[in-house]
């Protein structure tokens, strides 16, 4: 192989080589894939129900973190996070199987979704920084960034044959089957945590301001802050597949499909993201101007939504990378309260974005948050790319 590829691939895949990460691997991606299922799933059955109420319960899913985040990442670094995110594996998996029961006992209704999605959004709260946190524990520190873009390769493979599958389940086998499987995926990835060969994870004492001392160093480095700002503009704007694409193509099918084309997208570009090595401002504003370009055709041409929600996921995916790799290498002590900034950022956003969408569509029609999100990310991309040039 010629040496120029062989270098950006062995760099891509060098954490494969540990064995913690591989067992991790394994035990998150048939984790993801069937929460994925569970999303093409519950889009399909709050649809049915009102479509309108999609975009406050995928909130509800997200509105913890806001308040919750900043606390949850003082925890990941406090306490060892494989347990803590063992702990919220569990939790997760409670409630899908609550998800499952209802379903099956014709107890599925609006206010049941919002109070389950509301304690999914709260298991999750503890859930991302953890995970985020424990992922440069499982390989060298070198290869920690190349671990942030398999990890979300990983979560980009999984959704992507999840968004598929559930486009399968759902129709030939009901939601409850759908939620049942995806509640006993949760077992088998709290297993793999169990059984990774690390040790404990760094510990920081408890202490008064850890919380705020972690906000303001990312606020004062920036390093940091420039793509929490920049993820916090675009985010706000584009990212709310979860309802767009939901109202945009209704039928679980379609849904299946169009989150799978859109993931797939994705799943490239976290690819193409891992071989590129340091992220720099250059690379985030590229992937910008492709996530514009893709949620222009999306709305200007309906027709074409499949290829523009390819497209999109590719520019989100390695925006979505390239400020992982600049989050982490945040000082490891402060490391957990960082992801947590990131988690707050990023799902606080799509608190915003899911209502926001769903009013522009029941508003101008479904084909408006995709045309307005592009503007958004277009200029987000005129801003990265102007500073780039000045260095």
């Amino acid at each position: 192989m010629n040496a120029a590829i062989d270098s950006p691939l062995r760099t891509a895949f060098g954490p494969l080589r540990s064995p913690a990460f591989r067992r991790y691997a394994a035990g998150q991606l048939p984790s993801i894939t069937c929460s994925w299922a569970q999303v093409v799933a519950l889009s399909a059955v709050v649809v049915a129900l009102d479509p309108t109420a999609l975009g406050w319960v995928v909130a509800l899913q997200f509105v913890p973190t806001l308040v919750l985040g900043p606390w949850c990442g003082a925890l990941a670094d406090r306490v060892d996070r494989r347990t803590l995110l063992m702990a919220a594996e569990a939790g997760l998996g409670l409630v899908a199987a609550a998800y499952a029961v209802a379903a099956a006992t014709g107890r599925l209704t609006l206010p049941v979704i919002g109070v389950l999605a509301a304690v999914w959004g709260i298991v999750n709260a503890v859930d991302t920084p953890a995970r985020r946190a424990l992922t440069p524990q499982l390989v060298p520190p070198a290869a920690a960034p190349a671990a942030a873009a398999l990890s979300g390769t990983l979560l980009l493979l999984g959704m992507t044959v999840g968004a598929a599958l559930g486009g399968l389940l759902v129709p030939a086998f009901g939601a409850a089957v759908t939620f049942g499987v995806n509640a006993l995926s949760f077992l088998v990835d709290v297993a793999v945590l169990a059984s990774l060969p690390i040790g404990p994870s760094p510990r920081t004492p408890r202490a008064p301001r850890q919380i705020r001392d972690g906000l303001a160093h990312v606020w004062r480095t920036p390093e940091l802050r420039r793509p929490v700002v920049v993820l916090a503009a675009v985010a706000t704007a584009t990212f709310s597949y979860q309802v767009s694409v939901p109202v945009l193509v209704p039928e679980a099918g379609a849904i299946g499909a169009a989150l799978a084309v859109f993931t797939a997208g994705s799943l490239v570009g976290t690819l193409v993201a891992a071989t590129r090595g340091r992220p720099s401002t250059r690379t985030a504003a590229a992937a910008t101007g492709t996530l514009a370009a893709g949620q222009l055709l999306v709305g200007v041409a309906p027709a074409l939504a499949l290829p523009g929600l390819a497209v999109a996921g590719f520019g989100w995916s390695m925006l979505l990378m390239t400020v992982v790799a600049q989050l982490q290498e945040a000082p490891p002590d402060l490391l957990g309260r960082v992801m947590a900034v990131f988690a707050v950022v990023l799902l606080g956003a799509m608190t915003v974005s899911g209502p926001l969408a769903g009013w522009l569509a029941a508003t101008w029609g479904a084909t408006t948050p995709f045309l307005v999100g592009a503007v958004a990310a277009a200029l987000t991309a005129g801003a990265l790319a102007a500073r780039a040039r000045t260095g």
